[in-house]
Protein backbone atom coordinates (compact mmCIF):
# COMPACT_ATOMS: atom_id res chain seq x y z
CA UNK A 1 0.00 0.00 0.00
CA UNK A 2 1.58 3.41 -1.23
CA UNK A 3 0.04 5.14 1.81
CA UNK A 4 2.56 3.92 3.70
CA UNK A 5 5.98 4.67 1.74
CA UNK A 6 6.55 7.91 3.18
CA UNK A 7 7.34 10.07 0.10
CA UNK A 8 10.12 12.42 2.71
CA UNK A 9 12.31 8.82 2.52
CA UNK A 10 12.38 7.39 -1.43
CA UNK A 11 15.63 8.22 -3.42
CA UNK A 12 14.09 10.93 -5.89
CA UNK A 13 13.39 13.24 -2.04
CA UNK A 14 15.98 12.53 0.13
CA UNK A 15 18.57 14.47 -1.69
CA UNK A 16 16.47 17.28 -1.10
CA UNK A 17 17.10 17.64 2.46
CA UNK A 18 20.23 19.34 3.58
CA UNK A 19 20.82 16.73 6.20
CA UNK A 20 19.60 15.59 9.46
CA UNK A 21 19.37 15.62 13.19
CA UNK A 22 19.29 12.43 15.18
CA UNK A 23 18.39 12.84 18.85
CA UNK A 24 18.02 10.26 21.79
CA UNK A 25 15.30 10.90 24.54
CA UNK A 26 15.43 9.15 28.02
CA UNK A 27 11.84 7.92 27.30
CA UNK A 28 13.40 5.68 24.99
CA UNK A 29 12.76 7.36 22.04
CA UNK A 30 14.96 8.51 18.95
CA UNK A 31 13.89 11.29 16.51
CA UNK A 32 14.43 11.90 13.12
CA UNK A 33 14.68 15.47 11.68
CA UNK A 34 15.30 15.84 7.96
CA UNK A 35 16.78 19.29 7.37
CA UNK A 36 15.37 21.51 4.25
CA UNK A 37 17.48 22.99 1.62
CA UNK A 38 14.84 26.07 0.78
CA UNK A 39 13.85 26.85 4.38
CA UNK A 40 14.28 26.09 7.69
CA UNK A 41 11.61 23.70 8.21
CA UNK A 42 12.23 20.34 9.21
CA UNK A 43 10.34 16.46 8.40
CA UNK A 44 9.67 14.98 11.40
CA UNK A 45 9.35 11.47 12.90
CA UNK A 46 9.84 9.44 15.73
CA UNK A 47 10.67 5.50 16.18
CA UNK A 48 8.59 3.20 18.39
CA UNK A 49 9.81 -0.31 19.42
CA UNK A 50 6.50 -3.00 18.89
CA UNK A 51 6.43 -5.47 22.11
CA UNK A 52 6.97 -8.03 19.36
CA UNK A 53 9.18 -6.04 16.72
CA UNK A 54 9.68 -8.72 14.16
CA UNK A 55 5.96 -10.20 14.08
CA UNK A 56 5.36 -5.88 13.33
CA UNK A 57 7.95 -5.93 10.54
CA UNK A 58 7.01 -9.00 9.20
CA UNK A 59 3.31 -7.21 8.83
CA UNK A 60 5.30 -4.21 6.74
CA UNK A 61 6.79 -6.70 4.50
CA UNK A 62 3.63 -8.37 3.94
CA UNK A 63 1.86 -4.91 2.31
CA UNK A 64 5.13 -3.59 0.88
CA UNK A 65 8.20 -6.01 -0.09
CA UNK A 66 6.70 -5.73 -3.84
CA UNK A 67 7.22 -1.96 -3.87
CA UNK A 68 10.27 -1.91 -1.90
CA UNK A 69 12.38 -5.33 -1.99
CA UNK A 70 15.92 -3.38 -1.21
CA UNK A 71 15.03 -1.85 1.63
CA UNK A 72 13.94 -5.06 3.16
CA UNK A 73 16.92 -7.02 1.62
CA UNK A 74 19.08 -4.26 4.01
CA UNK A 75 17.00 -4.92 6.83
CA UNK A 76 17.21 -8.64 6.53
CA UNK A 77 20.92 -8.43 6.34
CA UNK A 78 21.18 -6.36 9.47
CA UNK A 79 19.37 -8.76 11.08
CA UNK A 80 21.24 -11.43 10.42
CA UNK A 81 24.71 -9.58 10.79
CA UNK A 82 23.76 -8.74 14.51
CA UNK A 83 20.85 -11.30 15.49
CA UNK A 84 19.90 -9.76 18.51
CA UNK A 85 19.37 -6.42 17.18
CA UNK A 86 15.71 -5.17 17.82
CA UNK A 87 13.87 -3.52 14.77
CA UNK A 88 11.68 0.00 15.79
CA UNK A 89 9.24 1.51 12.82
CA UNK A 90 9.51 5.13 12.19
CA UNK A 91 6.40 7.04 12.12
CA UNK A 92 5.68 11.38 11.37
CA UNK A 93 4.98 13.47 14.16
CA UNK A 94 1.89 13.79 16.11
CA UNK A 95 0.67 10.37 13.89
CA UNK A 96 1.42 7.31 15.71
CA UNK A 97 -0.28 5.70 12.23
CA UNK A 98 1.23 7.30 10.11
CA UNK A 99 3.98 4.99 9.69
CA UNK A 100 6.97 4.66 7.27
CA UNK A 101 7.57 1.48 5.69
CA UNK A 102 10.18 2.79 3.61
CA UNK A 103 12.28 3.74 7.18
CA UNK A 104 13.79 1.93 9.66
CA UNK A 105 15.96 2.47 12.64
CA UNK A 106 17.46 -0.61 14.41
CA UNK A 107 19.75 -1.08 17.31
CA UNK A 108 21.86 -3.69 18.28
CA UNK A 109 22.89 -4.12 21.99
CA UNK A 110 26.28 -6.16 21.25
CA UNK A 111 27.15 -3.50 18.77
CA UNK A 112 26.31 -0.57 21.20
CA UNK A 113 25.06 0.84 17.65
CA UNK A 114 22.25 1.78 15.44
CA UNK A 115 21.22 1.86 11.69
CA UNK A 116 19.26 4.18 9.62
CA UNK A 117 17.28 2.45 7.00
CA UNK A 118 16.37 4.83 5.08
CA UNK A 119 14.74 3.47 1.21
CA UNK A 120 18.33 1.60 0.24
CA UNK A 121 20.73 4.04 2.26
CA UNK A 122 22.17 2.97 5.53
CA UNK A 123 23.78 4.45 8.10
CA UNK A 124 25.59 3.44 11.09
CA UNK A 125 25.85 5.56 14.12
CA UNK A 126 28.43 4.28 16.94
CA UNK A 127 26.52 5.09 20.61
CA UNK A 128 27.73 3.63 24.27
CA UNK A 129 26.43 0.74 25.43
CA UNK A 130 24.47 3.08 27.85
CA UNK A 131 22.93 4.90 24.98
CA UNK A 132 21.73 1.70 23.13
CA UNK A 133 20.28 0.45 26.17
CA UNK A 134 18.13 3.50 26.82
CA UNK A 135 16.72 2.99 23.60
CA UNK A 136 15.49 -0.45 24.76
CA UNK A 137 14.87 0.09 28.26
CA UNK A 138 13.97 3.90 28.51
CA UNK A 139 11.57 4.92 31.33
CA UNK A 140 11.98 8.38 31.26
CA UNK A 141 9.57 11.03 30.61
CA UNK A 142 8.23 11.44 27.45
CA UNK A 143 7.53 15.39 27.19
CA UNK A 144 9.47 18.21 28.82
CA UNK A 145 12.83 16.57 28.86
CA UNK A 146 15.90 17.25 26.56
CA UNK A 147 17.25 14.90 24.61
CA UNK A 148 20.63 12.78 25.52
CA UNK A 149 21.98 12.77 22.59
CA UNK A 150 21.56 14.96 19.67
CA UNK A 151 23.96 15.04 16.34
CA UNK A 152 23.66 16.28 13.23
CA UNK A 153 24.79 14.90 9.47
CA UNK A 154 25.12 17.40 6.79
CA UNK A 155 24.78 16.05 3.49
CA UNK A 156 28.34 16.79 2.53
CA UNK A 157 28.83 14.25 4.96
CA UNK A 158 27.34 11.26 3.67
CA UNK A 159 26.05 12.52 -0.05
CA UNK A 160 22.81 10.01 0.73
CA UNK A 161 25.09 7.25 0.35
CA UNK A 162 26.37 4.06 2.92
CA UNK A 163 27.75 6.08 5.68
CA UNK A 164 29.62 5.59 9.57
CA UNK A 165 29.66 7.93 11.87
CA UNK A 166 31.46 7.10 14.77
CA UNK A 167 32.05 8.65 18.44
CA UNK A 168 34.99 10.79 17.33
CA UNK A 169 32.51 12.34 14.84
CA UNK A 170 30.19 13.94 17.25
CA UNK A 171 30.06 17.44 18.37
CA UNK A 172 28.93 16.90 21.85
CA UNK A 173 27.30 12.93 21.74
CA UNK A 174 25.88 12.20 25.25
CA UNK A 175 24.66 14.81 26.77
CA UNK A 176 24.32 14.67 30.46
CA UNK A 177 21.54 17.06 32.46
CA UNK A 178 18.38 16.37 34.18
CA UNK A 179 17.11 14.03 31.50
CA UNK A 180 20.19 11.93 32.17
CA UNK A 181 19.33 11.31 35.29
CA UNK A 182 16.29 8.83 34.49
CA UNK A 183 18.45 6.78 32.42
CA UNK A 184 17.91 2.94 33.52
CA UNK A 185 20.91 1.23 35.78
CA UNK A 186 22.10 -2.45 34.89
CA UNK A 187 20.25 -4.41 37.33
CA UNK A 188 22.14 -5.48 40.68
CA UNK A 189 23.00 -9.55 41.14
CA UNK A 190 21.71 -11.17 43.57
CA UNK A 191 23.34 -11.89 46.80
CA UNK A 192 22.58 -15.67 47.97
CA UNK A 193 22.23 -15.90 51.44
CA UNK A 194 25.36 -16.92 52.02
CA UNK A 195 27.21 -14.20 50.96
CA UNK A 196 28.05 -11.22 52.95
CA UNK A 197 26.92 -7.68 51.96
CA UNK A 198 29.04 -6.46 49.84
CA UNK A 199 29.60 -3.18 51.95
CA UNK A 200 31.53 -5.52 54.68
CA UNK A 201 34.97 -6.68 54.40
CA UNK A 202 35.21 -9.98 54.24
CA UNK A 203 37.26 -11.35 57.41
CA UNK A 204 38.47 -14.47 58.09
CA UNK A 205 38.75 -15.42 62.31
CA UNK A 206 41.73 -15.15 63.49
CA UNK A 207 43.13 -18.91 65.04
CA UNK A 208 43.25 -18.76 69.13
CA UNK A 209 46.97 -19.24 69.87
CA UNK A 210 47.73 -23.16 71.20
CA UNK A 211 47.99 -23.73 74.81
CA UNK A 212 51.44 -24.23 75.78
CA UNK A 213 51.87 -27.98 77.71
CA UNK A 214 52.97 -27.75 81.11
CA UNK A 215 55.71 -30.25 81.60
CA UNK A 216 54.46 -32.93 84.23
CA UNK A 217 55.98 -33.08 87.40
CA UNK A 218 58.89 -36.01 87.63
CA UNK A 219 59.80 -36.96 91.25
CA UNK A 220 63.48 -36.74 91.54
CA UNK A 221 66.18 -38.85 94.34
CA UNK A 222 68.80 -36.00 93.70
CA UNK A 223 69.12 -32.49 95.06
CA UNK A 224 68.83 -28.96 92.39
CA UNK A 225 71.52 -28.36 90.45
CA UNK A 226 71.37 -24.94 92.12
CA UNK A 227 75.21 -24.82 93.97
CA UNK A 228 73.52 -22.46 96.16
CA UNK A 229 71.38 -25.37 97.60
CA UNK A 230 74.06 -27.14 98.55
CA UNK A 231 73.79 -28.05 102.28
CA UNK A 232 77.53 -28.20 102.76
CA UNK A 233 77.72 -24.71 102.48
CA UNK A 234 75.93 -23.85 105.50
CA UNK A 235 78.32 -25.67 107.60
CA UNK A 236 81.21 -24.80 109.60
CA UNK A 237 84.27 -26.35 107.24
CA UNK A 238 87.30 -27.10 109.41
CA UNK A 239 90.38 -24.39 108.67
CA UNK A 240 93.96 -25.81 108.64
CA UNK A 241 97.03 -24.49 108.01
CA UNK A 242 99.56 -26.38 105.88
CA UNK A 243 102.16 -26.66 108.75
CA UNK A 244 99.06 -27.77 111.28
CA UNK A 245 98.67 -31.75 110.65
CA UNK A 246 96.91 -33.89 112.85
CA UNK A 247 99.16 -36.77 114.36
CA UNK A 248 99.01 -40.27 112.97
CA UNK A 249 97.57 -42.67 115.40
CA UNK A 250 98.89 -45.76 115.21
CA UNK A 251 97.04 -49.33 114.93
CA UNK A 252 98.52 -50.62 117.88
CA UNK A 253 97.60 -47.70 119.95
CA UNK A 254 94.64 -47.52 121.91
CA UNK A 255 92.43 -44.77 120.17
CA UNK A 256 92.08 -41.79 122.44
CA UNK A 257 90.19 -38.22 122.08
CA UNK A 258 92.43 -34.93 121.08
CA UNK A 259 90.79 -31.65 120.68
CA UNK A 260 91.97 -29.58 117.70
CA UNK A 261 90.36 -26.42 117.63
CA UNK A 262 86.38 -26.77 117.94
CA UNK A 263 86.41 -30.47 116.65
CA UNK A 264 87.03 -33.51 118.88
CA UNK A 265 88.36 -36.63 117.42
CA UNK A 266 87.54 -39.73 119.85
CA UNK A 267 89.34 -43.45 119.87
CA UNK A 268 86.84 -46.54 119.98
CA UNK A 269 86.80 -46.27 123.81
CA UNK A 270 85.69 -43.17 124.20
CA UNK A 271 82.98 -43.14 121.39
CA UNK A 272 81.52 -46.10 123.08
CA UNK A 273 81.61 -43.83 126.55
CA UNK A 274 80.26 -41.25 124.69
CA UNK A 275 77.49 -43.83 123.34
CA UNK A 276 76.45 -45.78 126.29
CA UNK A 277 76.86 -42.49 128.74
Amino acid sequence: MTVFIRPEFTPGTLPTFNGYHLQIFASGRAKLSLQMLTNNKKKEFYTALPKRDRDGLRRQKARSLATLPDHFARIDQLLSDNPDAKVFRLHAKGDNNATADNAHLLASLEQASLWLVMSDVVHKWELTTMLVHVLLKGKGKRKGEASIFNEYAPTQDHDWQDATFEMGDYAKGFREGPASTALPTAPKPLLSKAAPPPTQAITRPIPKAAQRVQPTPVETDYMSDDPCDDPILFADLLHHSEEETLPEQQDNQPWTTISKGRSTLYGTDGLRAQLLG
